[in-house]
C-alpha cells in the first residue's frame, strides 16, 4: 500500500510539473528556451489582494521566479506573510528604498539611512541581503551612486502607473514587448493604484514570451548565467544583461 501511495503522490508531482509547461493557447509544450529575461516589480509589499498576492498568485500559475524591489516603509505585521510567501517561492528581493519619495538630491547621510534601514529590515521579514537596488523613480545622483554599494537595476518598462502610458493591460504588454531582447530586465509594478493592469497582463506576457523562447530567471541568476559580474562601482543602471 505504501508503495501505491508514494507512486501515486509522485504521478501527481510529474503531472503538475507537465502541466506548468505547457501552453495555455495550444496544449504542446513551449519550445526550448534560448533567451533568457528577468521579471522584476516594484513598490510592494502590500497585503492588498488585488496588488502583491495578486501578482504573486500569476507568477506562481505560470511556475516562473522573479525580483521584487520592496520600499521599507511597506514592512510591517500585515505584510510579514506576504514577504514570506515570496521567499518561499523562489522570489528574489531587492533594495527600493525606504520610501517612494525621489533620493536625488538627498545627502549621503539620508541615503545611507534609507538604504541600510531598508536592507535591515528585509533582512529581519526575508532573512535574505538585497544584492541589487532600484531608485525610486529611476533618478540617481553622484551621492546616491558613490554611497549605494550595490547594483542600479532600471529596465524594460512596462509604464504600468497612472499616466505612464500603460492604462491597461493591453498596453502594458505593447510596451514590455516593444523592449524585449535576451538579457533583458522588466520592470514592472505589484504596487499602483487600482486599477491595475499589471496582473492581467503578465498573465500574457509570461506566455507570449515562453512562445519566444524566453526563459525567466531572478535578477540574480540573469546576470550568473550571462557571465556578467554585477558592478556597483559603475555609474549606470542595467537595463539588459549582455
Amino acid at each position: 500500500m505504501k508503495k501505491l501511495f508514494l507512486l501515486a503522490v509522485i504521478t501527481i508531482m510529474i503531472s503538475s510539473c507537465t502541466k506548468k509547461d505547457i501552453d495555455p493557447q495550444t496544449g504542446e509544450p513551449y519550445p526550448k528556451a534560448d533567451k533568457l529575461c528577468a521579471l522584476t516589480f516594484d513598490d510592494g509589499p502590500s497585503a492588498d489582494a488585488e496588488l502583491t498576492p495578486q501578482v504573486l498568485d500569476t507568477l506562481e500559475k505560470h511556475n516562473v521566479p522573479a525580483t521584487f524591489f520592496l520600499v521599507g516603509q511597506n514592512f510591517d505585521d500585515s505584510t510579514k506573510d506576504i514577504v514570506k510567501r515570496m521567499v518561499s517561492l523562489g522570489h528574489e528581493i531587492g533594495n527600493h528604498s525606504w520610501t517612494y519619495d525621489g533620493m536625488q538630491n538627498m545627502s549621503e547621510k539620508q541615503v545611507k539611512k534609507y538604504i541600510n534601514d531598508t536592507t535591515a529590515i528585509i533582512e529581519e521579514y526575508a532573512g535574505v541581503t538585497p544584492k541589487f537596488f532600484r531608485a525610486p523613480n529611476l533618478s540617481a545622483s553622484n551621492t546616491m551612486y558613490e554611497v549605494i554599494d550595490l547594483p542600479f537595476a532600471s529596465g524594460v518598462l512596462g509604464f504600468d502607473w497612472p499616466g505612464g502610458g500603460g492604462d491597461t493591460a493591453e498596453l502594458v504588454v505593447e510596451k514590455v514587448m516593444s523592449g524585449m531582447k535576451d538579457g533583458a530586465i522588466i520592470l514592472l509594478h505589484d504596487v499602483q493604484p487600482k486599477p491595475h493592469p499589471t496582473p492581467e497582463a503578465i498573465d500574457v506576457i509570461i506566455p507570449k514570451l515562453k512562445r519566444e523562447g524566453y526563459e525567466f530567471v531572478t535578477l540574480s541568476e540573469l546576470f550568473e548565467r550571462k557571465g556578467v559580474t554585477p558592478d556597483s562601482s559603475s555609474e549606470m543602471m542595467y537595463v539588459y544583461v549582455e
